[in-house]
């Protein structure tokens, strides 16, 4: 079994070394269906971060072949959805992915019926959303406008664009039909049409992630001749900095919805200690359980951000999940959450149970923790969003940024977050045992 198991390894990776020059959609959509691509934390497709509360669907769209992709769909029982473009730019190392202006829940209008993440809400109508090359936006604008239709319409200029539709925190569902992920309703249509005007409606790929599709996806995003270069040293003190980098780098596909802070813990794992982050929660919307967007989740006043999450990361290339605490799972003290990360294979007796665990995960691989806000509030100041604004640091990848960078911001992120900001520490654990989070900040040197 060791041996096979070592072939197998050894025939991925030969896999990975082919040549990394992708360009063409088929060459990630072997089958030509419909959204063939999905990223999630389960399984071969965990990279570029997913978050354990959602999922990314993905549809290649090939502009030298058609001018426009068409997606019909009914609006989704989640607590938020998105269609971005990815437009493939080449640069003279290669190419890079440059992102537009996305189209979210709140901005599709419907065909018919209502919109349930538009107020007053109502039963879930229909929608139709147009990504479009050049030109050819314009055209697709005034046969919308002749309908009555909404504008719906996304346009692009690159060769190869990337469609990605995110789909997060799926609603309750008794009846437990199998499209939970997707919130209750089929994936989109998606219907390409050619420059002569012809259209053609695909089926969609059942099942997704053709093991060949996806490893071009993997080369395409991360080239395996990329070394990754990762030193977060050692930190010179308990404390852990979160900073908001000013401009993620394209190969992660960042949510232009969403803004992050990240945290470097340093190279290794520290024996016989934890990491404790300490915080104080957004108001969030309770739609797991049927409220609307605008509806605060009980013991909070306010929707502060549609979504957060601290998700544990492998630095790696490409980047996996370790797994994730969401604002949905996350088990909070008043409107104070507590997390702990520790290098147990299991959530530790020890712990409390209004405590919450992050497992750090293979000690082979360097980590950083990212906390994630998407779409805040205008009223509300104390986001990711905000610390962005005032006192973001340079994030590179595959050149990591040393932890230095991240301290000397670290300080500004906090004092324009306030309570919501997430105080992390490197802390023994006899000491967190002892005293829990204060004694572990009395501790800080």
């Amino acid at each position: 079994m060791k041996r096979l198991s070592g072939i197998l390894i050894g025939l991925t990776a030969i896999a990975f070394l082919i040549s990394t020059n992708v360009t063409n959609a088929d060459d990630y959509n072997a089958r030509g269906c419909g959204w063939p691509l999905l990223l999630s934390p389960e399984g071969p497709a965990n990279f570029q971060g997913p978050d354990d509360a959602a999922r990314y669907w993905i549809m290649p769209f090939d502009t030298t072949r058609y001018r426009a992709v068409t997606i019909h769909g009914t609006y989704p029982h989640l607590r938020y959805f998105a269609f971005a473009a990815y437009e493939v730019v080449e640069t003279p190392s290669g190419h890079t992915f440059e992102v537009g202006d996305p189209l979210y829940d709140a901005e599709i209008n419907p065909d018919q019926g209502a919109n349930p993440f538009q107020r007053p809400g109502g039963s879930n109508g229909t929608y139709t959303v147009e990504i479009a090359h050049g030109d050819f936006q314009s055209a697709a604008k005034s046969r919308t406008a002749a309908k009555g239709a909404s504008q719906n319409t996304i346009t692009v200029t690159a060769d190869l664009v990337w469609i990605v539709l995110r789909a997060y925190v799926a609603d309750a569902s008794a009846s437990l039909t199998g499209k939970s992920l997707m919130g209750g309703v089929p994936l989109p249509t998606v219907t390409l049409t050619n420059y002569n005007g012809v259209s053609e409606q695909l089926e969609t790929c059942s099942p997704i992630n053709k093991w060949s599709d996806l490893m071009a996806l993997g080369r395409h995003l991360f080239p395996p001749e990329t070394d990754l270069v990762v030193d977060e040293g050692t930190p010179s003190s308990n404390r852990l900095w979160f900073a908001s980098p000013q401009k993620p780098p394209g190969n992660m596909w960042p949510n232009p919805n969403g803004k992050y802070l990240m945290m470097l813990p340093g190279n290794e794992y520290q024996a016989g200690r934890v990491i404790v982050i300490r915080g104080k929660a957004p108001g969030f919307p309770d739609t797991f359980n049927g409220s609307a967007i605008w509806g605060p989740a009980r013991g909070f006043r306010s929707v502060d951000v549609r979504y957060w999450a601290m998700c544990n990361m492998n630095l790696t290339s490409p980047p996996s999940v370790v797994a994730c605490a969401t604002d949905l799972t996350t088990r909070l003290q008043g409107q104070e959450y507590t997390i702990v990360i520790s290098d147990d294979r299991q959530r530790p007796d020890w712990l409390r149970p209004n405590m919450n665990w992050l497992p750090w995960g293979d000690v082979q691989y360097p980590k950083f923790v990212v906390l994630r806000n998407i779409l805040p509030s205008p009223d509300f100041p104390y986001d990711a969003e905000d610390a962005w604004d005032e006192c973001p640091f340079d994030f590179s990848f595959p050149n990591v940024s040393d932890r230095g960078t991240l301290d000397a911001v670290g300080p500004c992120s906090q004092r324009v977050m306030g309570d919501y900001y997430p105080v992390a520490l490197w802390c023994d654990k006899t000491t967190f045992l002892a005293g829990g989070f204060d004694a572990c900040l009395r501790d800080t040197d």
